[in-house]
């Protein structure tokens, strides 16, 4: 369990970003302590060599003027060693560190200064010195000055630098780990309460949201965009809801009928007729089918935000075919006025849903007559759709596309339909990107239904 959590722990955004900034910031102290020690280490080795060299000029100019040569014993803190080599390779003065020795190079320095590194050459125990040489003349005879400078200060220098850095640089990250630690948290302090408000939130409290900052930054964002989420769920719920309890309440009709024909027939059945009560029973089975199958619609576009992809269809030719079928059963008349060729990308099915819906709620209301009428103009496919029957009263025209609804005159079962039609109607368009609207007319309803046309999709290889 233990384990369990620190591996839960270690996973964390707040300790990976943690860990991201100190080792960010600990390579970056860890390379800058690099240079600051080669900075060290390059200043004091120019140091001593300036000082070798100022040493080796000066005694050049002393010697020049005096025979023989002689090197003054070094005051105070001056612990130059110098010496003085002539062509013989003897050394003919020396510094009281130097005397009685070899000469510190074999190297004679022709032109310019020759520069020289000695690993502990034994003047002082364990201890490098870096030696320069300049060509000189005493009394006339050529000789070379070499000055050395012990390297000790520049090894206690790269030494106590070394150790400042090896003390200041884990402080700094302690310091830097425990700020990002208690920055990060603080900055995810809101999506930790949000995550815990999101989760006491249970399908009965769809209506609760959580707090928006005012801050306009990424966590104001999340939460709106959290709060618009909860926003659909809970509409969705609600519309589940409704659409469930309408159903239930549509499909509980015609079982109703079914179920009360079928038990006075099986309480009286020597007098009942039979051929009557098939016919009833028939009639209020294929009421079933036709709800089922305009429920099966609507659950199919609820969530669809966008159409499939489909292929160019001829509308004209689909609204001629069904209306054919109407003028088929003899009900009304249908009159095309007026009417031109359509071509609109998408599903057949679902384009012949919105026509059969349309012309089945213009049948429906019409006394005789039924006018369909399919236009194209500036990019869009119109179809209008209308009868001379009581017409929609204005204050009525949006409430027709909702889910269920039926005007008064239409609530009898078996004048009308379940009040799904013009509902899966406006899903449809809406999905398509178009629009459905009952319009202001002289007698009877008329609706009307905007769909956009293609503006580049490839011809339908099986299209004729």
């Amino acid at each position: 369990m233990a384990v369990s959590r620190l591996r839960n722990l270690l996973t964390t955004v707040r300790v990976r970003l943690t860990v991201l900034a100190v080792l960010v910031v600990g390579l970056g102290l860890v390379a800058g302590g690099a240079i600051v020690v080669a900075v060290v280490h390059s200043r004091l080795t120019v140091n001593a060599e300036n000082d070798a060299h100022q040493r080796a000029s000066d005694t050049a100019m002393l010697i020049a003027t005096t025979s023989p040569p002689e090197i003054p014993t070094p005051a105070g803190r001056d612990r130059a060693l110098v010496q003085v080599v002539d062509r013989a390779g003897r050394v003919v003065a020396a510094s009281p560190g130097l005397r009685d020795r070899a000469p510190l190079m074999s190297e004679w320095p022709q032109d310019g200064v020759l520069t020289r590194t000695l690993i502990a050459p034994g003047i002082s125990e364990d201890t490098d010195y870096l030696v320069v040489g300049l060509a000189a003349t005493t009394a006339g005879q050529p000789v070379a000055v070499y000055a050395a400078s012990s390297l000790d200060p520049v090894g206690e220098g790269v030494e106590a630098t070394t150790s400042a850095l090896a003390i200041t640089i884990p402080v700094l990250l302690a310091i830097i780990t425990a700020t990002s630690w208690l920055l990060v948290g603080r900055a995810l302090r809101p999506v930790e309460v949000m995550r815990a408000q999101v989760a006491e939130i249970t399908a009965s409290e769809l209506d609760r949201r959580v707090p928006e900052p005012a801050v306009q930054d990424e966590l104001g964002r999340l939460a709106r965009t959290m709060n618009a989420m909860l926003a659909r769920l809970q509409e969705a719920q609600d519309r589940q809801g409704r659409f469930v309890g309408d159903a239930a309440h549509e499909l509980r009709s015609p079982v109703a009928a079914i179920l009360a024909r079928i038990e006075v027939a099986l309480a009286h059945p020597a007098g009942m007729d039979w051929v009557r009560l098939a016919q009833d029973v028939h009639r209020e089975a294929a009421r079933l089918d036709h709800l089922s199958e305009e429920l099966l619609a609507l659950s199919r576009m609820d969530g669809k935000a966008e159409p499939e992809l489909g292929r160019l269809v001829d509308l004209d030719e689909l609204v001629l075919a069904e209306v054919d079928a109407v003028r088929a059963r003899g009900k009304v008349t249908v009159h095309l006025s007026p009417f031109s060729a359509a071509r609109i990308s998408g599903r057949p099915d679902e384009l012949r849903g919105v026509v059969r819906n349309l012309l089945d709620n213009a049948e429906r209301h019409a006394v005789h007559r039924v006018t369909v009428g399919l236009s194209t103009e500036d990019g869009s496919v119109e179809l209008v759709f209308t009868d001379d029957g009581a017409g929609i009263p204005p204050q009525e025209r949006e409430r027709v596309f909702q889910r269920f609804s039926r005007l008064q005159p239409a609530r009898d079962r078996d004048s009308g339909g379940a009040g799904l039609g013009l509902a899966i109607v406006r899903e449809i368009v809406t999905i398509y990107g178009g629009r459905a609207w009952v319009a202001d007319s002289a007698a009877g309803a008329e609706i009307h239904v905007r769909l956009p046309t293609p503006h580049s999709v490839p011809e339908d290889p099986s299209h004729e």
